[in-house]
């Protein structure tokens, strides 16, 4: 099944029940991301696909799927084995807040800045998913560090508001460090970028 055929039979199960896209993702699959997703032409596993048809069954009146694909029970798999913790948003914000994986990064990051020579008029950066902002604020501190005097240009995307926001929190600190700073934050499809 194409994703134009699974985003149809998702749009029409949402127009009927009168059901956001996110919040059928999240009943769905757990992923309030999905049809997101599926726009931007990402790919599915069956059992997804699975999980997909089967909570259309069960939400429909009367128990009846849409004649397309396989019906089976919403989940299927075991929670307790097979985890993945990026279905679950919760879950995620849990492990990444908890371990140093962002520190790391950030380091490993700054460490790239000593092979970079930036030339007039500024240093540009581009943080493509830059979730909370907290790798940005580290590896900017570290950019004011090596480069005190430079202007920086910053352009980041996110497509959850709620890290934008929390990214928005963290962004006065680093202006009142480097004051030559300009920033722009988006929650813009890449598809709906200008060429």
């Amino acid at each position: 099944m194409k994703n134009d055929e699974i985003l149809s039979q998702i749009t029409d199960f949402c127009r009927r029940s009168d059901m956001a896209e996110t919040t059928f993702g999240r009943r769905a699959v757990n992923d309030g991301k999905l049809v997101h997703r599926l726009r931007e032409g990402k790919r599915i596993t069956i059992d997804t696909l699975d999980r997909i048809n089967g909570f259309i069954a069960t939400s429909t009146p009367g128990g009846v799927a849409p004649p397309r694909g396989l019906v089976v029970p919403p989940e299927k798999r075991d929670p307790r084995g097979n985890f993945r913790f990026f279905e679950n948003r919760q879950r995620y914000l849990l492990f990444v807040h908890t371990c140093s994986e962002k520190r790391v990064i950030a380091d490993r990051v700054s460490l790239e800045l000593a092979a970079i020579h930036p030339r007039p008029p500024a240093l540009r950066v581009f943080d493509a998913g830059m979730g909370d902002g907290t790798v940005l604020a580290r590896v900017l501190r570290a950019m004011h560090g090596r480069f005190p005097h430079m202007p920086f240009y910053v352009a980041g995307k996110e497509l959850s508001l709620e890290d934008v926001r929390l990214t928005l929190d963290k962004v006065p600190d680093r202006l009142f460090e480097h004051p030559a700073s300009v920033f722009v934050f988006t929650n813009m499809y890449y598809a709906e970028a200008p060429c």
